[in-house]
């Protein structure tokens, strides 16, 4: 017979102010199938970049730095610029400057690739263990590789810390529920010395996904974890500009630039990037999108759970609502007090990875969709994240052909150690493109383009650069060696202006 124990647990995650019987015998092992198939299509779309992509920005800097002044002298470089702020970065600089000169730069791409898919799977673990019933485990896991503009965490070996961290995160909480506390916190801190967004967040979800006697010392263990962390940032946060912020600065940027609460969550959630994909699939992607609604409607019956759930209580919904608000205020309270404010969809793949697990659990605890068009609406819009993530790689491989053409146009036209001015620089090199770092190219700062032109011709060369990024057309200082228009690098490269 099944053993029973009593658990107390808050809101949707299963937990309730009162104690409740909980089953807790063996689970049936399920094979993964639809987060698999998820997998294979996030794999199959992204593939080009794999294949053929480059370089982008900090790749760049981490690849050729090192070879310019050893790794003693860049780590001493990083050091001081972020001080003791998240080290996971030296595990970017060692995987990128190792590796990006003697393979070719897609199989260091895999790396935040594999890191992003073992998150899909820890997430559906984590369901599981909060006892969600059917798919839905797989169902959060296939919503995490779905975010619209997860590229940018997924496929930038310079943002590997994302998926990194994240991955910790997850195994942190699940082995804090199963009361395994040495194991939870040496998670909890990969964590957050990976990402900074987990370490005020992280305690508090430790407090909503355990359950019974070890709730209380599963939080304390990780929330003493969080805050000697915490404490050492404060301390050592180096030279960057963004890291050694006053606290007083740090409070008083909450209230300045309101327009950033809206801008930062429509990026982050694909309010940008969806219309443009549309738009550039059309007429294809309508097809697509009337296919995904028909899927949707058609998955009901497959998602669906044999309970349908109680619900909650005025009290407990109550509670629960203000939990997840204090977790996405948490969790993006790091963004709120930098200066200055950014929108790189990478910062937002925690509040994704909040939606991911959510998602499951409302729909099973609190309100399962009947209604056809709910469905309709989910399929359309799996498929228009899909159509997202397409114009990402999209734009990153069409980048990465032009940096490398444009870079030997130049060194064909300069000597070793010239200037090149570039005027009219734009922010992409086609159009459409989305919101965030992913669809930069090398030419928005100097340092990028130097290390571009050092990696793909061994030539050094200084650049000057202007555009309307800059507010001017061409730069106006000395002479140079190069004076080239951005219009002319892309027209060398096989492209029109963007």
């Amino acid at each position: 017979m099944a053993r029973r124990r009593v658990d107390r647990a808050v809101g949707i995650t299963g937990v309730t102010t009162e104690p409740s019987l909980v089953e807790r015998g063996p689970r049936r092992k399920a094979l993964p199938l639809p987060l698999i198939v998820v997998s294979v299509i996030f794999v199959a779309v992204t593939l080009p970049v794999v294949v053929d992509g480059g370089p982008l920005a900090d790749d760049y800097h981490n690849c050729i730095r090192p070879t310019e002044v050893g790794y003693d002298g860049f780590l001493g470089e990083s050091s001081r610029a972020l001080g003791v702020v998240r080290p996971a970065r030296f595990v970017e600089i060692f995987t990128i400057g190792s590796l990006c000169q003697r393979v070719p730069f897609g199989v260091v791409i895999l790396v935040p690739l594999g890191l992003t898919l073992l998150v899909a799977f820890a997430i559906r673990g984590l369901l599981r263990d909060l006892h969600v019933p059917g798919a839905w485990p797989d169902v959060g896991g296939a919503i995490w590789l779905l975010h619209p503009v997860g590229a940018e965490s997924a496929l930038w070996p310079s943002a590997l810390h994302v998926p990194l961290g994240l991955l910790a995160a997850v195994w942190a909480l699940r082995w804090y529920r199963r009361e395994r506390y040495v194991a939870g916190t040496v998670a909890a801190l990969a964590a957050f010395l990976s990402v900074e967004q987990t370490i005020l967040a992280l305690p508090l979800t430790v407090w909503l996904v355990s359950e019974g006697e070890g709730r209380r010392r599963s939080t304390l263990w990780c929330a003493s974890a969080a805050g000697v962390i915490a404490v050492a940032y404060a301390l050592g946060p180096g030279t960057d500009p963004r890291a050694a912020v006053p606290l007083v600065e740090r409070v008083t940027s909450i209230v300045e630039d309101p327009l950033w609460y809206l801008e930062y969550p429509a990026v982050g959630l694909g309010l940008h990037s969806i219309p443009l994909a549309i738009v550039w699939a059309f007429p294809v992607s309508v097809l697509l999108l009337a296919g995904g609604a028909w899927l949707g409607v058609a998955s009901r019956r497959w998602l669906a759970i044999g309970e349908p759930p109680t619900g909650l209580d005025r009290r407990s919904l109550v509670r629960s609502a203000l939990a997840i608000v204090a977790l996405l205020v948490l969790v993006n309270l790091p963004l709120m007090t930098t200066v200055p404010r950014g929108h790189d969809p990478r910062t937002f793949s925690p509040t994704w990875l909040i939606v991911a697990v959510l998602v499951p659990l409302i729909a099973t605890r609190v309100v399962f969709p009947k209604a056809a068009w709910v469905w309709g609406v989910a399929g359309a819009v799996a498929v228009a994240c899909v159509l997202s993530l397409a114009l990402s790689v999209w734009v990153r491989y069409r980048t990465a052909g032009f940096t490398e053409a444009s870079m030997r146009a130049i060194a064909d036209r300069i000597s070793d150690g010239g200037v090149v001015q570039v005027c009219g620089v734009e922010r992409a090199v086609t159009w459409p493109a989305p919101a965030g770092s992913y669809a930069l190219n090398e030419f928005v700062y100097d340092w990028a383009a130097h290390d571009a032109l050092a990696y793909h011709t061994g030539r050094q060369a200084r650049f000057r650069l202007a555009g309307p990024l800059w507010g001017t057309d061409c730069p106006t200082r000395d002479e140079a060696d190069l004076v080239v228009g951005f219009d002319e690098l892309l027209r060398v490269a096989g492209f029109s202006e963007p």
